[in-house]
């Protein structure tokens, strides 16, 4: 009997994908064709606003399995080196099928995988179970388990977060309304809130309007934007993604100036809830660097679920990232002796 191997390669079609997209139980929206679509057409800020050139493949293996992998490419030195990733944003992704990916499927797929500079942020609801000869770093995304019900999760933030609870109710009370924006006008001013967000940030990566509008224009119940009006303004929103048993939280923004109304906390809890009602199973937060952020999705009933971020870098690049490093290195001391030359110079001159 021939050992398993891949028999085909090509480019999926639409059709393909959104096929497979909604047969595969672990597929969340960041692998479904419309976010590749979109983001492949506008450029990217956590890619020096290049704009991602689709690389997308569906394998079929010798044994009739069929895998998708959502691959995008990225130059990398202008065009010396390309980069790939298994998402535009290199968000958390994975491959997809209708059928059952086995551990013999994994390992003919790392085998393939290697021979591209790669980055993959792995999905928690279907990581690797084997990716040798790639570098693994600790990665997690922040879930609230939904799959009790809206009531199950009214009880456990009674016992355990009531604090989420407290804060939260207490927006109505302030004047808060909540709910879907409807209009591109109310996505376009959204869009200035989370524009004035981004003044708060550290090292911010701000996405053009052009997307905005592109996920607005698909007109599709997977993609939602959930407001907060006080003063007959949006004061705060949160555009989610719902895909299968997955809503995830992607873009949020808030008005510095109404923070003590705590319009965040009173979106999160009906949003969440609507959510839970509707039968979803999990509330993807994302990912929390900052404690602050991640206390708040803890008390909310968050828990973190891991994935791992793989890498794998061909010699050639290694050995420039290698260079590029060491040069960096030694310029750096005489950078800061220049700095303090020119300072020197200036008070001798008088600050001129």
């Amino acid at each position: 009997m021939n050992s398993l191997r891949i028999a085909t390669i090509s480019k999926p079609t639409p059709e393909q994908w959104e096929s497979i997209e909604n047969n595969c139980d672990y597929a969340t929206f960041y692998q479904t064709h419309m976010w590749h679509n979109v983001l492949c057409s506008n450029p990217n800020p956590y890619r020096d606003n290049q704009i991602p050139e689709d690389a997308s493949q569906l394998i079929r293996f010798s044994d009739g399995v069929e895998m998708l992998l959502p691959l995008v490419r990225y130059k990398k030195l202008k065009g010396i080196f390309h980069m790939y990733s298994m998402s535009p944003d290199n968000v958390n992704s994975s491959f997809l099928s209708k059928d059952e990916i086995t551990a013999e499927h994994e390992q003919v797929l790392v085998q393939h995988l290697r021979r591209y500079n790669l980055s993959w942020r792995q999905n928690p609801f279907k990581p690797l179970s084997f990716y040798s000869g790639f570098d693994c770093e600790e990665d997690n995304i922040w879930v609230l388990d939904m799959r009790g019900g809206v009531e199950e999760l009214r009880k456990k933030w009674e016992t355990s977060h009531k604090g989420f609870l407290r804060h939260a109710r207490q927006s109505p009370k302030l004047g808060v309304t909540v709910g879907k924006a409807e209009t591109l006008e109310q996505w376009r001013e959204f869009y200035e809130v989370y524009l004035e967000s981004t003044k708060r940030w550290d090292y911010p990566k701000i996405y053009s309007w052009s997307v905005f509008e592109a996920f607005y224009n698909q007109a599709s119940d997977k993609v939602q934007l959930w407001a907060a009006w006080a003063d007959g303004k949006i004061i705060a929103g949160n555009i989610v993604f719902c895909h299968n048993h997955t809503v995830t939280g992607w873009i949020h923004g808030s008005l510095k100036e109404y923070f003590h109304l705590k319009a965040p906390k009173y979106l999160d809890l009906q949003h969440l809830e609507y959510y839970a009602q509707e039968g979803y199973w999990w509330y993807d937060m994302g990912s929390a660097i900052d404690p602050g952020i991640a206390e708040y999705k803890a008390r909310t009933g968050c828990e973190k679920m891991e994935g791992g971020y793989l890498t794998h870098k061909n010699p050639s690049l290694k050995a420039y990232e290698r260079v590029r490093w060491e040069s960096i290195s030694r310029l750096q001391p005489l950078k800061g002796r220049l700095q303090k030359a020119m300072s020197a110079r200036q008070e001798n001159n008088g600050g001129s």
